[in-house]
């Protein structure tokens, strides 16, 4: 029984940290850039040493979260995502059962995990090389479609995880029947939403016009969203209840 809890609680520990990685990720990429321009670590040489002199400090606030690869927090945006991918490789929960007409836990999560390795693997594509690169080189097209498609998919895996993996309980027939699977519903209707303005932002005109002349980085704001979302349900599924 000692064994059993044991590991019942270790599930919850790991869904937690799947969590926090998910929600912290944009905000440590962005807070990361900013201090480590703002106390001039590039110039300190103690810290670190520049191999060429073409980098300049420029803006922290990126396109998309995939271009912070490019900048000094590019190891932790890998690093996080390696780490979710590992979360997600170890993790098990449900699977399939008669009657059901989804894959198991186990199946979506490592579906999962092997596209957040890709994203991490594969940096997106950047048009021109600009001085505030902190790496040697940028990707090119064939690269970046290999990016964004495995983004788009860990992105649809996630969603199909809070509508309806996160939702499954011990009989087929409660499904969708739990309080809190409300919650899990709404956080993947939220992380579809987001990539649909995505593409809506990306092929309206209008829109697209309207965020450039008004500076509106909706990249980076729509996979933000699309992360709180995924870590506030991961959050959620790690909570140990009272009974």
């Amino acid at each position: 029984m000692l064994e059993e809890k044991n590991l019942v609680m270790s599930y919850h520990r790991m869904r937690r940290w799947v969590g926090y990685l998910g929600l912290g990720l944009p905000f440590t990429l962005f807070i990361g850039d900013w201090l480590f321009h703002a106390f001039e670590i590039y110039q300190n040489p103690n810290l670190m040493q520049m191999c060429h002199n073409s980098y300049t400090s420029s803006n922290h606030f990126r396109d998309s979260i995939s271009e912070y690869f490019y900048t000094p927090m590019g190891e932790l945006f890998v690093g996080t995502l390696c780490a979710v991918a590992f979360f997600l490789f170890l993790y098990k929960g449900y699977k399939k059962r008669p009657g059901e007409f989804m894959p198991g836990d186990s199946l979506m999560t490592n579906f999962a995990g092997i596209f957040a390795l890709l994203v991490a693997i594969f940096p997106m594509d950047l048009e021109v090389c600009s001085t505030d690169n902190f790496r040697t080189f940028v990707s090119h097209k064939p690269v970046g479609y290999i990016h964004y498609g495995a983004a788009v998919l860990f992105f649809v895996s996630l969603g199909i995880m809070c509508l309806v993996n996160f939702r499954r309980t011990d009989t087929v027939a409660n499904f969708g029947t739990k309080t809190s699977h409300n919650f899990y519903k709404w956080c993947g209707i939220g992380i579809f939403a987001s990539l649909i303005l995505i593409l809506l932002f990306k092929l309206v005109p209008f829109l697209n016009d309207w965020a450039k002349n008004h500076d509106f980085e909706f990249l980076f704001w729509f996979e933000t969203i699309s992360l709180l979302f995924f870590g506030g349900s991961w959050l959620k599924k790690g909570q140990v209840s009272s009974n």
